[in-house]
């Protein structure tokens, strides 16, 4: 079995990767918005829901640090929380 979705497309990986993860992180804070709860996540917890195909911790830490510094979207704290930034929250409000 692969550690990852597509065996021979990185790019592919990278951009399934980025997309399901701010699905997912747009999807939990319209989940605040509407019922209260946590503004950040434990990141385990996020990858789980979001993108549990991709098994190599290695190539996701990877591509979510560098999709986090390019676009602004979210932050991730010393204790693997992830939230979204204002910018992230505008992306999520425009998308949806």
């Amino acid at each position: 079995m692969s550690d990852r979705v597509s065996i021979d497309d990185p790019e592919k990986d990278k951009n399934t990767l980025r997309d399901n993860l701010m699905d997912e992180l747009c999807k939990r804070h319209q989940n605040f918005e509407k019922n209260g709860g946590d503004l950040r996540w434990i990141f385990m917890d996020v990858w789980q829901s979001g993108f549990s195909g991709f098994t190599d911790r290695e190539f996701v830490e990877e591509v979510i640090e560098e999709y986090r510094d390019d676009s602004k979207y979210f932050d991730i704290d010393d204790n693997d929380m992830m939230g979204l930034t204002e910018r992230g929250i505008k992306y999520c409000k425009e998308r949806h």
